[in-house]
């Protein structure tokens, strides 16, 4: 896209500092006519595209105190950005409307009309074309309106707050207004362009993104940078990336685009209407630094000029000193510092970001219960782990007895609380020392054997059978005779070599059973019999027979006979049979 003046100029300054390699590097100053000698706080003084290379009154005396240029020049990252939030929030004392943004837009965003007494009169500069239009063209279908540089829909959705802060709106012709949407800020290969309604004039070109006029980017940029940092959350502008498509963009606009004395003259008219300033236009290279990214060499920023609106003669900047200087600890970035002038106290050049080392220097552990703790003795960062324990209770895991063959094991100590070995334990050499059981005699080979019997391990000898003298006997395979089945006497057994001495002999079955007690099949009664069985213990024969009556006929009474009656109806009917008709009697048979 076409380079503007602006762009050239910056372009241009870059070019000179490059081939003036004999001189110290930094940021030319324009000349003292080139500047306002003044801004005014009532209208904007300053000149589209004319680059500022000097602060204005209100931005020297706005950085003080907590807030001095030295101090945030010493931060980066989000102490900084918290610090410049902290300072443009404080210093916010009139809140305005969003009817104000369209009120105090023919002071805010005039051009060089110090001198003019009204509105009517008071031409009105478009944020993306540069067309001037009127005041009374404010919204009439094909005039302007108010432009969201961060889209509504992407911040607060509101225009309160920060949608109606005068440093974030700003004058745009209806069509570019349009055309921009709520598209992201972003660098395009092809697309659209995008031309104001009033004036037909180019105002950027419109695609996946927008990209406005070369000499609009930094504008945009630093206006995005105040509405994150002073608004933040409480107006929904989390992060500049959901208008940019990426911070690298952002800043790429910004030095793109050097401020010029007409946002200067801006910055200066917003702040006596509202307190605060854009701390951004004054002093561009906080947001890389902000962003913990290096300041570009030789940027052209309004601080890089003589340090005050006016200008006076140049100084060679000859005798530097490095201020701000910080170390990096393990734990904070430190900062190479800012080389400043000594003659003028301009700053020559900004220092960077160290970044933290990372190495920290921890103490020895404490314990606190069952955690350790170390702390950074640099910057008091902190590490824990479990404490070791003491291992106070433990038990033994794992013993093995030694034996006559195998080797034993003395067992490991194991803590009852971690389950950690503190101890193991040792073998234990096995003892040697078998068991065996009686030896056996092998008649057949003359040898006899005999068995450990833990470890199971066995030796054999000669049994030296040719020289037993059958000194000790025995009887074995003996047999007891039944009433069924024959015995035998059993035969006699050399204890020693188990030779045979003397076959034993037959004992005939004896053919008398041995009956045990009967046991009842039908139990008897007292006027009948009952069955029984008998078995004999020897050979387990059974024989059944009968059981007879309880009673005999001469000695059975009628109540043994109503015994073995099983109904009442049967015992009644037998008590009439027999005459017995005693009531008494029935009454008690009834019970």
């Amino acid at each position: 896209m076409k380079r503007n003046t602006k762009s050239i100029i910056a372009l241009l300054l870059s070019f000179i500092l490059i081939i003036s390699s004999s001189l110290p590097i930094f940021a030319v100053s324009k000349a003292s006519s080139a500047q306002p000698t003044t801004y005014s706080k009532t209208y904007n003084s300053g000149y589209r595209d004319q680059v500022c290379t000097a602060l204005s009154a209100g931005a020297l005396s706005y950085y003080t105190g907590s807030y001095s240029i030295e101090t945030l020049m010493s931060q980066s990252g989000s102490t900084l950005e918290n610090t410049l939030r902290t300072l443009m929030r404080n210093t916010h004392s009139n809140i305005t409307s969003y009817g104000n943004c369209r009120d105090y837009a023919d002071k805010t965003d005039c051009e060089g009309k110090t001198d003019a007494t009204g509105n009517s009169s008071r031409q009105i500069t478009m944020l993306y074309t540069g067309y001037q239009a009127t005041y009374s063209q404010y919204n009439n279908g094909s005039g302007w309106n108010r432009e969201h540089v961060w889209p509504q829909s992407l911040g607060g959705g509101n225009t309160s707050g920060g949608g109606a802060d005068l440093h974030h709106i700003r004058p745009d012709e209806n069509q570019t207004n349009g055309d921009r949407g709520n598209l992201k800020y972003g660098n395009l290969t092809s697309g659209t362009t995008s031309k104001g309604n009033l004036s037909g004039m180019v105002g950027g070109t419109k695609g996946s993104y927008y990209e406005p006029n070369d000499n609009v980017k930094g504008d945009v940029a630093r206006i995005v940078l105040y509405v994150y940092v002073r608004w933040y959350t409480s107006w929904g502008a989390d992060s500049v990336t959901e208008v940019f498509q990426s911070v690298d963009v952002l800043l790429e606009w910004c030095a793109l685009d050097p401020v010029d004395t007409w946002e200067m003259g801006r910055n200066e008219v917003v702040q006596n209407i509202q307190g605060n300033r854009n701390v951004f236009i004054d002093y561009p290279e906080l947001a890389w630094k902000m962003f913990g990214k290096q300041v570009p060499a030789n940027m052209t920023t309004p601080s890089s000029g003589s340090g005050s609106s006016g200008g006076g003669t140049s100084c060679s900047h000859s005798s530097t000193t490095v201020k701000n200087a910080t170390s990096a600890t393990c734990g904070q970035s430190g900062y190479t510092g800012d080389t400043v002038c000594n003659s003028c106290g301009a700053t020559v050049k900004f220092g960077t970001t160290i970044v933290a080392t990372g190495n920290h220097s921890f103490g020895a552990w404490v314990e606190n219960g069952s955690t350790q703790i170390r702390t950074c003795q640099t910057c008091g960062k902190t590490e824990s782990q479990a404490a070791a324990c003491k291992h106070s209770v433990t038990y033994v895991s794992g013993k093995v007895n030694e034996t006559c063959g195998k080797d034993g094991y003395t067992g490991d100590v194991v803590c009852a609380s971690c389950s950690v070995v503190v101890e193991y334990g040792s073998k234990i050499d096995a003892t040697g020392a078998h068991s065996y059981n009686a030896w056996q005699i092998n008649v057949e080979t003359n040898t006899k054997t005999r068995s450990c019997y833990i470890c199971g391990k066995t030796e054999t000898d000669s049994a030296e059978l040719e020289n037993c003298a059958h000194s000790f006997t025995m009887v074995q395979n003996k047999l007891a005779a039944t009433c069924g089945d024959d015995g035998y006497t059993g035969d006699t057994v050399c204890a020693v070599c188990y030779q045979v001495i003397a076959k034993g002999e037959v004992v005939d079955a004896t053919g008398v059973h041995t009956f045990g007690e009967q046991i009842i099949i039908t139990a008897p009664t007292y006027v009948e019999s009952g069955t029984g069985k008998q078995v004999c213990e020897g050979c387990g024969m059974t024989k059944t027979g009968k059981i007879p009556p309880l009673a005999t006929e001469d000695t059975i009474t009628v109540e043994q006979m109503i015994s073995c009656l099983d109904s009442d109806a049967e015992k009644v009917l037998l008590l009439l049979t027999l005459g017995m008709t005693d009531r008494l009697l029935i009454e008690e048979i009834a019970k």
